[in-house]
């Protein structure tokens, strides 16, 4: 049953992607790198500025959003029985039981990368296409430049995520969260670690909901975005990769009562045949599953994403090393 909401007042690290700039000094991007390091490894989240990927079009996929949510999903959504139900305990000002096994929101996926499933969104129109496209592509990039600093990072070449991830899978989920009636008995999204790679999300700029569960002590409030921010969080295969030098960190959305919250969440993530294992021999390390095909291990997630991560580990070690 959902519990108390999250209240820490930890700042999450801003990492200023201007400091890698070619045209900056060194002192800057060892600096920036640095910092780009220990939020990898102490938090496992992270906001980057001067990121790459044009206000404009951040702007435009928001819009289609909203859009899309207003005129193909809000009504279905609220004559659902999850909806019904819940609106009837509030009527009757009873408690019953938290519903543990959905989450309030209304959400669908388009694959980007290596193939596109957007034909089978048909009321997408051309020109939001296009601009979905351009989004993407300069996600990727994003993406990609992570993928090489945290490679550095670890002491590998810089390469090494990029290469173990290719071709990579490139898809978004898109999700909007509506106000709940009772946001005591159900979460927007129960707690969970990301099965995958590099997660960037473009997120509401008024409403919040988004926790994290950092270091297993507290829950950090994830606020709503500033300034053109972009997210970022790790996914499980760079906790592997890395030896668990990097972690992937449960967090969970919480329902509200005011408003609703726009995620856009791009997923950076190996391909189903990418082969993952730790990066280095340590001792860390060999408590870690790998070799293993990614796809194995999608599967294996599918039925255990709100369970435990490390149990996940270990019983992936045990089917595939």
């Amino acid at each position: 049953m959902p519990g108390s909401r999250a209240t820490s007042q930890m700042e999450i690290p801003v990492i200023d992607l201007k400091g890698l700039d070619a045209a900056g000094d060194g002192d800057d991007r060892s600096r920036t790198m640095a910092r780009l390091h220990e939020a990898c490894q102490d938090w496992g989240f992270f906001w980057v500025d001067n990121h790459g990927v044009d206000a404009t079009l951040m702007e435009e996929v928001k819009r289609f959003v909203y859009g899309h949510y207003e005129e193909h999903l809000e009504g279905s959504f609220y004559s659902s029985d999850l909806a019904k139900n819940l609106q009837l305990r509030k009527d009757n000002d009873g408690d019953g039981g938290a519903s543990d096994q959905v989450d309030w929101e209304t959400t669908y996926f388009i694959q980007h990368r290596p193939k596109s499933n957007v034909a089978d969104f048909p009321e997408i129109p051309p020109e939001t296409r296009e601009a979905m496209d351009a989004y993407i592509a300069q996600m990727v990039l994003l993406a990609e430049r992570l993928a090489e600093c945290m490679s550095l990072d670890l002491g590998l070449d810089g390469g090494r995520i990029r290469d173990t991830f290719a071709p990579p899978f490139v898809g978004t989920k898109f999700a909007m969260y509506p106000a709940c009636p009772r946001p005591d008995l159900v979460w927007g999204l129960r707690a969970h670690t990301d099965a995958g790679g590099i997660i960037l999300l473009l997120q509401d700029d008024a409403v919040g909901g988004l926790e994290f569960h950092k270091g297993g002590r507290e829950w950090v409030p994830v606020g709503p975005t500033k300034g053109g921010r972009i997210f970022v969080n790790i996914g499980d295969q760079l906790e592997v990769l890395s030896g668990g030098a990097y972690k992937s960190v449960v967090h969970r959305v919480a329902a509200g009562t005011e408003g609703r919250r726009l995620s856009v969440a791009t997923f950076y993530n190996p391909g189903p045949d990418a082969v993952v294992a730790p990066a280095t021999s340590t001792a860390s390390s060999a408590a870690y599953p790998g070799p293993y095909r990614y796809g194995d291990y999608l599967d294996y997630y599918q039925g255990t994403k709100f369970g435990d991560k490390a149990a996940r580990f270990q019983v992936i070690k045990k089917l595939f090393g």
